[in-house]
Formats: C-alpha cells, structure tokens, sequence
C-alpha cells in the first residue's frame, strides 16, 4: 500500500539506478559518482564533485485518476476517498567540469549528463524485477514504498521549452546549467480516510413488463364556451385541463402537474384525461379520502408548468436471493413523457372601472404576485410594474389575489396616453391574463 514516502521512495529509486547503471567517463573512478537529491548547486562551491543532482521542482495532480480507486485493493464496491495520483517533474543537472589553462571545460559534465539520461531512457518503467548489477548484485532498484503497486514508475522526457527552464533557474537565484527535464508518473498515495462499503444484494428481482408507458400527444384547456378555440395551452387555476394520448387506463393512474404530488384522476378514456387545475388544496382521490392544503412554496406559480401521465399495472415478478427465484406479484408504476401548459394569471376584476391619471387601479383575481417572479399590469400597451410601497407611496402592499398600480404612468408616454377604453391585463413570469378586462381613462 502506498504511503507518504512515495515521493521520496521515487528519488531514492533514481539514486540507486544511477549509481548502479551509469557509464563514465575516463578517469572517473565508480566510487566517487555521487547522485544527490537537492537544489542545484550555486557558484559559492570552490570545487565540484562529479555529481549527478535530482532536483524535485513541481508536484501535479493526476487529473485522470482523481476520482478512480485503486484496482484490486479492498472490496470492489467500496467507494469515496481515492488515492492521491500524483505527477512529478524533476531537473537533471550534472556537475564536474574540469579545467583546461585556467578556462572551465564542462566536457565531463555533459558526459555525465548524456550517460544518466541513457540510463532513463533503457529503463522508462521502473518494476520489482529491476535489479543492481554492480555490487551488492541482485538489490531490488524500486525503493520499498512502491513495490507491489498496481500503478508503475513511468519516465518520460519533458519537453519544456528553454524559457521555462530560465524561469527555474532565475526562481532558484542559481547560474543556469545545462538540465534535463523529466515528468514521472503515476505516483498515488492512499488516502487514510475510511472508504464506504454498499450494502449487499439482499434480494434479486427480474421485472418483465407487457404493457407500454403512457403516451401524452397533447395538453389544453377544456373548451366550455361555444366557439371556444380547442387546443388553447393557457389556463389557470380551477380551470380543467384536458389531455390527450395513449394508454391511460390502468389499475391506477395519476397525473403530476409542475412539483405538486401525483393527483389520481379516472380517466374519461384510454386516450383522454380531464382534471381541474388545483388553487391550494389537493383533491380528493382514491389515495386520499379529504382534502389537503398545498404548501405556499409549492403551489403552481404562472409560467410553463410539466404534465406527466403515471399508471399502475399489476405485473409478475420472479424474485429470489441466489437460490431459485420464485414468481410474486408486484406493482409496476410506468411514466409517461412531459407535456407542457401554460400556467396564466387571473384577472377577475379592477376597481375603479373609471378615473383620471391620478387613480391608483385595483387587480383584482389570483396569482398575481409572487416574488422573486417579476409582475407587471398591462393597461393598454403600458407596461407597469408591480411593486412594494416604499415611504410616501399611496398603493397598498401587493399580494396573490390583488395588487395596485399607479395610472399616473400613462402620462408618461409618448405621445401621453387619450382619454378612453384600454383593456387591463396581468402578466406574471412572462405568462399574461386571458381574461377580458377594461378600464377608462377619463
């Protein structure tokens, strides 16, 4: 298992394969090859060893593996809390360099240098089976942090450009030296957090089903006037809805409007359901033998609102653990597609029904405000909005069933608005009234 010495474990890795692979130079005695992990050495040192320095400069994450656990550790259906994959970029610097009349001959250096990134590119992927060959023979290379890992030791020459090594160099306030720059990955170490186990299968079910789901072609208004155009999608509340499909009659059947909770209908047909659109109450159905107060949060607000058809069909299921399964009864919900209508306010009245640019018009009806929805009162082709009084305004607080807004706005036109009939609308969260209304300018 992997652990906080793995970063370590991977320098400790490259020292022993360096001291025990390299070739050197002529004159270069094995025994005084040193391969040092730390920070490049500056120009404070009278004399330089032959030297081969690892420097470990950056540390990334592993985005592919951020979220994959470790195969083949633990239990296959644990989950949460995976290994930290990590990536790291080190800077190979060789140091040596002789003198020749008094001028500094970095030959050995560059030697030194070519002959451990050989060493790097023969052994790309450190395994287990990777072993010294100089004495003591036989040593395991790979440090004992990262044996026996699912994930390898892989190098890999990263081609940064020259500015980007001038931006190391001048951050370590070093002189720059000839470097070689490698990425090793993938580096995980285990996470010491508790992972969590998903309970076991207690039950195994094979559920066939004969029957297809409910299918809605179209959403309206039920038509109650002559004339009346059919197929209108506007409606507001306690107004019936009709839809219309495919297979509804079931053992069961509701129909979801927006986030209210399944109502239970009887359809009028296979291919036909009619109900009411409900103000605040639920309706009585076959779950429920009383009505039940809608929460204000959840009541259908003006705007598009989602229908979904739910039947219920008694199905044979064969059920069992890992003996042999047996056939039960069981009840299968099927949903339909979503179909959409348009929730509109309701205007029911304005008061006054007549008066000059200084009245302040009273709407009168149901869902005409509801913040943070915007709400405005059409009159005419004037928008005005709806807003809480602030101090010294003459209108009252707005609400659900009644808001007021100053007439005065039409004098603001241009040109001013006449003195005459205009029709009163109310528009919530871009849905507009239906109703008929007028008011009169005097």
């Amino acid at each position: 298992m992997s652990d906080f010495l793995a970063i370590g474990g991977v320098s400790a890795t490259f020292q022993t394969l360096l001291r025990d692979r390299m070739e050197l130079p002529q004159g270069v005695p094995r025994a005084s090859l040193q391969v040092t992990v730390a920070l490049p050495q500056g120009d404070d040192v009278p004399a330089e060893e032959t030297r081969v320095n690892l420097f470990l400069y950056r540390v990334t994450e592993n985005g592919v593996l951020k979220n994959q656990m470790i195969p083949g550790e633990g239990h296959p259906s644990e989950y949460g809390h995976p290994p930290l994959s990590l990536v790291l970029h080190y800077l190979v610097t060789a140091y040596g360099p002789t003198q020749d009349n008094g001028i500094v001959n970095e030959t050995r250096s560059q030697f030194l240098l070519g002959s451990a990134m050989r060493v790097f590119h023969d052994h790309p992927i450190i395994t287990d089976s990777l072993v010294t060959v100089q004495a003591p023979a036989g040593q395991t290379i790979l440090h004992p942090s990262l044996r026996r890992e699912f994930e390898k030791i892989k190098l890999c020459l990263d081609p940064i450009s020259l500015e980007d090594l001038s931006k190391i160099w001048t951050a370590l306030t070093r002189p720059y030296r000839l470097s070689a720059a490698y990425s090793v990955s993938v580096v995980q170490i285990e996470s010491r957090r508790l992972k969590t186990l998903a309970a076991p299968v207690q039950t195994r079910r094979i559920h066939i089903a004969t029957t297809r789901r409910p299918e809605i072609t179209a959403v309206y208004r039920t038509p109650v006037a002559p004339g009346e155009v059919i197929g209108d999608p506007r409606a507001h509340v306690l107004q019936e809805l009709t839809i219309e499909g495919e297979r509804f009659r079931a053992e069961r059947t509701w129909v979801k409007l927006g986030n209210l909770e399944p109502i239970g209908v009887q359809p009028t047909s296979d291919q036909r359901i009619r109900m009411v659109i409900p103000d605040d109450t639920y309706p009585i159905d076959f779950d429920h033998a009383a009505v039940r107060p809608i929460p204000v949060e959840d009541r259908l607000r003006p705007g598009a609102q989602t229908v979904e058809v739910q039947t219920l069909h008694p199905t044979e299921v064969v059920q069992g653990g890992l003996d042999h399964g047996a056939v039960v009864l069981d009840n299968r919900r099927q949903l339909s597609n979503q179909m959409v209508f348009m929730l509109a306010p309701e205007v029911a009245g304005v008061a006054p029904g007549n008066g000059a640019i200084g009245t302040i018009l009273t709407v009168n009806g149901r869902r005409l405000y509801r913040p943070p929805a915007k709400s405005v009162v059409l009159v005419g082709d004037v928008s005005i909005p709806v807003r809480e009084p602030g101090p010294g305004d003459p209108w009252a607080a707005p609400t659900d069933a009644a808001v007021q807004v100053p007439i005065a706005a039409l004098a603001l036109t241009t040109p001013p608005t006449q003195p005459g009939f205009y029709p009163v609308r109310a528009m919530v969260n871009g849905s507009q009234s239906m109703e008929n209304v007028v008011f009169q300018l005097t």
